[in-house]
């Protein structure tokens, strides 16, 4: 397993953050937020959803991970294929930002905008809210699997998470195995902390 290129060209968000535009009596609400695993957004997905109950339509894009290991998703939540997620992801890709989850949530307003209205709205919203998200710059980070006894997995895999590391796989075999990122500038102590929780037990492999 090796170790990510550099990633100081690409940050990450700092804060949620959202924007607004209206186009032709269609609201389109823009947030970024910083995600670190498909779940984590498809659960905000879902939160938005639940949030704003009469929105016809929530649009995402994400991308998890430097350039090296990323993981990529989106959708257009009913609108015309390629006309909404594909858009917001274009902005977001551009706009240097990863660990990011952006949703664009659209209220109808009772006027068709055609295919190319809608584009155009999609990247407008998605664009202005990329430019006012406070941002951090991108930590590195390696990609390392750790080995623990079952009786130890949900203790470590509870670590790993709440130090803001990427799980993204999970093995079972005579033991249970993490494929995790771990930021290179956190991972003494993140490694430190497996270790005592696993009572000495894990293995480690990069």
């Amino acid at each position: 397993m090796s170790a990510n290129p550099a990633s100081s060209d690409y940050s990450e968000p700092l804060a949620p953050v959202s924007a607004e535009i209206e186009i032709r009596r269609s609201r389109f609400i823009a947030t970024v937020r910083k995600t670190l695993s498909p779940r984590e957004a498809r659960d905000a997905v879902q939160a938005e959803r639940s949030l704003r109950p009469g929105a016809s339509h929530v649009v995402f894009a994400f991308i998890i991970g430097g350039p090296a290991s990323e993981t990529a998703g989106l959708s257009d939540d009913g609108e015309p294929k390629g006309t909404a997620g594909r858009p917001v992801m274009e902005a977001l890709r551009g706009s240097g930002l990863r660990n990011a989850l952006v949703t664009v949530t659209r209220y109808f307003g009772g006027i068709k905008l055609g295919t190319g209205g809608l584009v155009h709205a999609y990247s407008a919203c998605c664009r202005k809210v990329l430019d006012i998200a406070p941002r951090a710059a991108l930590r590195q980070e390696k990609l390392y699997r750790v080995t623990v006894p079952y009786e130890y997995f949900e203790s470590v895999k509870r670590v790993l998470l709440a130090s803001g590391c990427r799980v993204t796989g999970e093995a079972f075999a005579e033991e249970a195995s993490l494929a995790v990122f771990i930021a290179d500038d956190a991972a003494a102590d993140i490694l430190a902390a497996v270790r005592d929780t696993s009572r000495g037990k894990e293995k480690i492999e990069q």
